[in-house]
């Protein structure tokens, strides 16, 4: 039998790799597979037995990529749930780029399709894990600064445009899965959750990445933000939804919050 070409011997061979039902089919089929790209037993292990070899170790290596990045669910569900998680999530969504760093993105929305995979609260722990791997990977960008305002001239102050860094990200939970994943990566047991509304905001600040809590007025003044606002609109707003007497003076206040969390994009001149 004439050798495969190398493109076609590695495409054949990754496909028996990488879907576990190609192992399964029929011996006949399967053996005339084996026998095309060369692939022998011996008194060891079988044909099969040696590609099934690389497909393990192919499914564990994507198990522990999703594990490096969903510490605390990992640590939530146990090894042996949380590997099959693995088995069904990659089942669905199968490695498609070069880079395993991307694995997991599909992760939370996947949780959420699959209610009897993890509970409702699980779900949104992915979902804020997930958020701390893309504030890590968030671009680099120089950030507002109290010189910036302070070398603002005061006619400036109302056309300021207030702009998010890339790495931030918003969530809105129903259970205080920020506690629960301190909780979880300090080796407490987590149980009887109880349901506990939050608001987070994620980011990096350097090379860290933070998340915190947010109360009603922030989490809406940074959802503004996040579509397009100036400080003038900023403190509009305010004046007619935040409870506050002065409008101004709670802008001033967050936004030296944000300053020193360094969530603002500095201005470009």
């Amino acid at each position: 039998m004439a050798p495969l070409p190398l493109r076609e011997l590695q495409s054949r061979l990754r496909a028996l790799i990488v879907d576990p039902a190609a192992l399964a089919s029929s011996p006949d089929a399967l053996a005339s597979e084996l026998a095309a790209l060369s692939i022998r037993g011996d008194a060891r292990l079988s044909a099969v037995e040696r590609v099934r070899v690389y497909a393990t170790m192919y499914a564990l290596r994507l198990r522990d990529a999703l594990a490096h990045d969903y510490l605390a669910l990992r640590r939530a569900l146990g090894d042996a749930a949380f590997t099959d998680l693995a088995r069904s999530y990659v089942a669905s969504h199968p490695s498609d780029r070069p880079s395993l760093r991307d694995l997991g993105r599909h992760l939370p929305a996947f949780a959420r399709r699959h209610p009897e995979l993890l509970e409702p609260w699980q779900a949104e722990l992915a979902q804020l894990e997930w958020a701390m791997v893309d504030a890590f990977d968030g671009p680099d960008q120089p950030v507002l600064s109290a010189a910036h305002l302070e070398a603002l001239p005061p006619d400036a102050w109302p056309e300021l445009r207030l702009e998010p860094v890339g790495s931030l990200v918003l969530l809105s939970c129903a259970s205080p899965v920020d506690a629960l994943r301190e909780q979880l990566l300090a080796g407490q047991d987590v149980s009887d959750v109880a349901r506990e509304p939050v608001r987070l905001r994620v980011w990096r600040q350097e090379m860290a990445v933070f998340h915190r809590r947010m109360d009603s007025t922030e989490a809406a003044a940074l959802c503004r933000i996040a579509a397009g606002t100036t400080f003038a609109e900023l403190c509009e707003w305010l004046s007619e939804h935040a409870d506050t007497e002065n409008a101004a003076a709670e802008a001033l206040r967050l936004l030296g919050r944000w300053i020193d969390d360094g969530l603002l994009v500095a201005p470009q001149n």
